[in-house]
């Protein structure tokens, strides 16, 4: 009886941790996609930072919020007004379609990541991250930072707009040269067609 009570409890738990998986995978997800343009965690963008988000409201405000925050501010609602005015009353997009799983899957998200920060040690470095690098930097490096001393970090695959500037430089590089290339070409035609019509015979009368 006692292996059997064991066997549940041990089940129900790895039910429960893969659940919670799938939600945060869900919500990080959504908080990509909805909510980046204008949120982070960490710090206020356009709207303010959600870390501990879930401490400072219930989850009912917070999906009656993210439904309509018009709705919840012409309610009356203090705290609702209070971001509205304070965030240069610019309005948030309603998102309707997003039921109250999707939402609770982005508070979940958002807790989860609040508690990484939290977790950070005191320079503000995520532990998750690779170590910064104060050492003499290479080429690519020194070009794109000026060689300016810090905590430069190696750039990962979401560095989306590092990658933008870099291909875009390589892009016009490559178009000034194959540009330089002809230029080049037209002038030795030109000088060759010049020198050709020079040591041409003079035709005799």
């Amino acid at each position: 009886m006692k292996n059997i009570i064991v066997f549940i409890a041990v089940f129900w738990v790895t039910l429960h941790v893969q659940a919670q998986s799938v939600s945060t995978t869900r919500g990080k997800d959504i908080f990509t996609t909805r909510c980046t343009a204008c949120h982070s965690i960490a710090k206020d963008v356009i709207g303010p930072a959600l870390k501990d988000v879930d401490k400072r409201r219930s989850k009912k405000w917070i999906i009656s919020f993210v439904h309509s925050s018009q709705m919840v501010i012409k309610s009356g609602d203090t705290a609702a007004l209070g971001l509205f005015n304070s965030h240069n009353k610019i309005v948030m997009p309603d998102h309707p379609d997003l039921s109250n799983e999707d939402i609770t899957s982005i508070i979940a998200y958002i807790n989860q990541e609040s508690t990484k920060l939290a977790s950070r040690p005191v320079d503000g470095f995520n532990p998750d991250e690779p170590p910064p690098y104060y050492g003499k930097s290479g080429g690519l490096h020194q070009l794109i930072f000026m060689d300016v001393p810090g905590d430069h970090r190696p750039l990962s695959g979401k560095d989306y707009g590092a990658w933008i500037v870099i291909f875009g430089m390589i892009f016009i590089l490559i178009l000034a040269h194959s540009d330089a290339v002809r230029t080049q070409g037209i002038a030795s035609r030109s000088k060759n067609s010049k020198k050709a019509r020079g040591n041409s015979p003079v035709p005799a009368n």
